[in-house]
């Protein structure tokens, strides 16, 4: 319920569920003091191994993924990955997968590997895939995340989980929900939310996501 989500000290907690405090980082916050985000009371991390261009759809480790990974798991944070998907075809997102699987080989994960697709716009070479096509490339990657014997999840928004995911298709794998707000509406069984892209965390120089989540995978 709404009443059950408080602020305190930055961060939303939950009073129904112990749920653990999380940030999601890339390159884009720049060189991070792991230990300060933990003492700050900081539970895990999700880093962004790496991204498909939107324009021509090639495909990179995002520079800061080794220093992001190491310091993380050395500051005694739990740690997570997702990958910025731009995937027009399963071909494409199994050759993310194998990209990601390739790169977490040697780091201890125990929060989810993550599919995260977006829509940019028109002049994004997704501009019009399908929600089946959508749908198809994230349980191809799911599914190779899993066999690798990875916990797999998928990232959406409320509108795309309208007009983008076939969610009844893909309810065996693990939601991360974006909902920018101080409450979790959503009337599914989300195991992290999102809740702003705006946060402030000591350690990181620059404005960070926040997340909540509801399931412990530690």
């Amino acid at each position: 319920e709404e009443s059950d989500f408080y602020k305190k000290d930055g961060f939303v907690y939950c009073s129904a569920v112990d749920a653990k405090v999380g940030v999601d980082v890339s390159a884009h916050q720049g060189r991070i003091d792991w230990q300060a985000v933990k003492e700050a009371g900081v539970d895990f991390a999700m880093i962004r191994v790496g991204y498909r261009g939107y324009d021509l759809g090639g495909i990179y480790i995002d520079e800061c993924f080794e220093a992001n990974m190491e310091g993380a798991l050395a500051a005694g944070l739990d740690v997570g990955v997702y990958f910025y998907s731009q995937a027009i075809s399963v071909t494409e997102a199994l050759e993310e997968a194998e990209l990601v699987l390739e790169a977490v080989e040697g780091y201890e994960l125990t929060w989810p590997v993550v599919f995260d697709w977006e829509c940019v716009g028109e002049a994004a070479r997704t501009w019009d895939l399908s929600a089946k096509t959508v749908t198809a490339c994230t349980a191809a990657f799911c599914d190779a995340v899993e066999k690798a014997g990875y916990i797999p999840a998928f990232y959406f928004n409320q509108s795309m989980s309208q007009t983008t995911f076939r969610l009844r298709e893909l309810q065996q794998y693990d939601f991360w929900l974006a909902q920018y707000n101080e409450a979790m509406t959503f009337p599914y069984d989300v195991a992290m939310w999102q809740y702003t892209n705006r946060g402030t965390v000591p350690g990181i120089d620059v404005t960070v996501d926040l997340n909540l989540s509801f399931r412990d995978y530690g």
